[in-house]
């Protein structure tokens, strides 16, 4: 006995020697460790009028793209040549495919790859039944309770306009940047970015461009967000999940429904949609994940720093912890969503043709081939056929150790010295997936502070974003820019 307990408390000393030391050696991989205090920027009137008076011309893309309110994307262009005359004057521009802008700023020295920074023109168009429920009407623009409140003030006006605001400071200035920056402005991010994102990476390629890096929208500097962080974290995406939408049709007897088949289309729909939901993937933290928690576990308070610099022994806590979110859970697996069912004309007549769209969004170590091939695999049916709808296959992941990362790090440092830099794996879609040709370094940055509220108002109601928030896009933007040699 007293042997069994020698060995016992042998190896827990061992353990707890191992862990202290991976503790101690859990280094912060910070610029700056988030112990400073928030920057109170100056409000500029000016910026904060433009921004409202961008959000009033309605550009909305429709997922019927054969309808198109150009008159709004070419007052939204005339807005714009109006309010920044300097940067059109000292910027070469070009408009793509009619809704679509392209600047470029030519640096002094020519040697050096050019960078990229991105932002979308288009919003997303407003529910009529939710039109009531806005405090400020959608395309107000109205300043009220220290925010800017419309459609796109947060996706992506809010981003595009804090460029152009830095821009003309810069001009202002006379400042001319060390190299070539371009600035593309899509037309139709929220309806895939075709005509576009990838007309203007288009224009690249047969240039033969290559960039050092390329910005577009995605993480913010969240509170709360991250479990267990005091601090706001500015996440910076360094690969996206891609997508696929698989259609499931079944096609059978129909008839009156008074004398139903044991089993009808629909019912055959139904279990097979029934079984996807009932098999999801296994967990898995992919090296995306993996390095975000790298970045923030050293952040973390006493014993949780422990957890993360040990996650050889702790990482199914840590991610039971992230799965009890809907966002966590959508960073451990590839996820599935019903969106769309279409079956039935009429209550006592049994559907004959039936069928369901399901949404997946895949994480980078997979692939759509390989979605497909497990889906078909649970529904293991032939009655029923799976066809592929719209494709973009997961990003490559982007490295840390690179001029554009460190880059927004730096600058998050001077701007945001509250928070910490992290990188994190985008779940949603960005037209930076018409650009993965273009540049190895690819990263997802909306500058602007962000809590679950806010979140929740994006391609919402009531979708607003502070006027002290929108100052620090301002000041990040300028700051990044002069900063990118």
């Amino acid at each position: 006995m007293k042997k069994i307990l020698f060995w016992g408390l042998l190896l827990f000393l061992v353990l707890a020697a191992v862990l202290l030391i991976k503790t101690a050696s859990f280094k912060s991989k910070q610029i700056l460790r988030g112990e400073g205090k928030r920057i109170d920027f100056s409000i500029d009137e000016t910026a904060v009028k433009h921004l409202s008076d961008a959000v009033k011309i309605n550009t909305v893309s429709f997922d019927d793209t054969t309808v198109v309110n150009q008159l709004a994307f070419d007052s939204f262009f005339t807005f714009l040549k109006t309010q920044y005359v300097s940067v059109f004057e000292n910027l070469e521009d070009t408009i793509i495919n009619d809704r679509s802008l392209l600047l470029k700023w030519k640096g002094k020295n020519e040697n050096l790859k050019p960078i990229i920074l991105y932002a979308h023109v288009d919003v997303v168009p407003i529910e009529e039944t939710t039109k009531s429920k806005w405090t400020h009407a959608p395309f107000s623009g109205e300043v009220a309770d220290g925010f800017i409140w419309g459609r796109g003030t947060l996706d992506d006006k809010g981003s595009l306009i804090s460029i152009f605001e830095a821009l003309n400071r810069m001009q202002a200035n006379h400042f001319t940047p060390a190299r070539t920056i371009y600035f593309a402005f899509g037309g139709d991010e929220e309806v895939g970015g075709t005509r576009g994102a990838e007309a203007i990476a288009e224009y690249f390629r047969k240039q033969k461009t290559k960039f050092e890096f390329y910005i577009d929208e995605g993480g913010m500097v969240s509170s709360g967000l991250v479990p267990n962080m005091k601090h706001p974290v500015a996440l910076i995406g360094t690969a996206e999940k891609g997508y696929i939408t698989l259609e499931l049709t079944v096609n059978a007897k129909g008839g009156h429904s008074s004398h139903p088949d044991k089993e009808t289309a629909l019912d055959i729909l139904v279990n097979a949609v029934k079984k996807i939901h009932d098999n999801p993937e296994e967990r898995r933290a992919v090296s995306t994940v993996n390095e975000f928690m790298n970045f923030v576990g050293p952040e973390m308070p006493f014993p949780l720093k422990t957890v993360f610099a040990n996650k050889w022994l702790f990482e199914p806590l840590i991610l039971n912890e992230y799965e009890k979110s809907a966002e966590g859970q959508a960073l451990l697996r590839t996820t599935s969503a019903l969106t769309i069912l279409n079956a039935g004309l009429k209550e006592n007549v049994i559907p004959s043709l039936v069928n369901a769209k399901i949404n997946f969004r895949i994480l980078p170590d997979e692939s759509s081939a390989k979605v497909q091939e497990r889906i078909t695999q649970i529904v293991n049916d032939k009655r029923v056929i799976i066809t592929r709808g719209e494709v973009y296959e997961p990003s490559h992941q982007s490295a840390t150790n690179t001029i554009g990362f460190t880059l927004l790090q730096k600058t998050c440092a001077q701007v945001f010295p509250d928070a910490i830099v992290s990188p994190f794996l985008m779940l949603g879609s960005t037209d930076s997936k018409h650009f993965q040709d273009l540049t190895d370094n690819t990263y997802r940055f909306f500058p602007v502070r962000m809590d679950a509220d806010l979140l929740e108002t994006i391609h919402g109601i009531n979708e607003r974003i502070g006027v002290k928030d929108y100052m620090e896009t301002i000041a990040f933007y300028e700051t990044f820019i002069q900063s990118a040699k």
